[in-house]
């Protein structure tokens, strides 16, 4: 049997982190700071990458929105803008949007590597919480 170098307890950290959008990281992270012990390579990972995907996503989401109202005053382009948030926001697969499939697969696929204690890599994010993260 192959030995993980990850603790269980890193695992299961990391996989609460993703799942609580960032904030049972940091909970994480706060308490082994009082506790003067340096956080695992793998924990300080997957606690800043949730964070960083939480927060762009509340930024994408914002932002959009913002947009969206911006051009619900054009003519011509509103109808068009309404019918693209229309079509991103209907329910497709059981009362769930593009949307939200495309955030729970994410949130699935993270918590889940992280459970296997390995790094879940997502294209070209991975690499800048990689350089922050040393």
């Amino acid at each position: 049997m192959i030995k993980s170098s990850v603790s269980i307890l890193d695992r299961l950290g990391s996989a609460l982190s993703y799942l609580t959008a960032g904030w049972g990281g940091v909970i994480i992270l706060f308490i082994q700071y009082i506790r003067k012990k340096q956080p695992s390579h793998f924990l300080r990972f997957n606690a800043l990458q949730s964070i960083f995907i939480s927060l762009l996503l509340f930024v994408i989401s914002m932002s959009v929105g913002l947009l969206a109202n911006f051009l619900k005053y054009i003519p011509f382009i509103n109808y068009l803008t309404a019918q693209i948030l229309f079509w991103f926001n209907r329910p497709v697969f059981f009362h769930w949007s593009i949307i939200q499939i495309i955030i729970l697969t994410l949130t699935i696929y993270t918590t889940g590597f992280s459970l296997l204690g390995k790094y879940p890599r997502i294209y070209k994010l991975s690499k800048i919480i990689d350089y922050n993260a040393r």
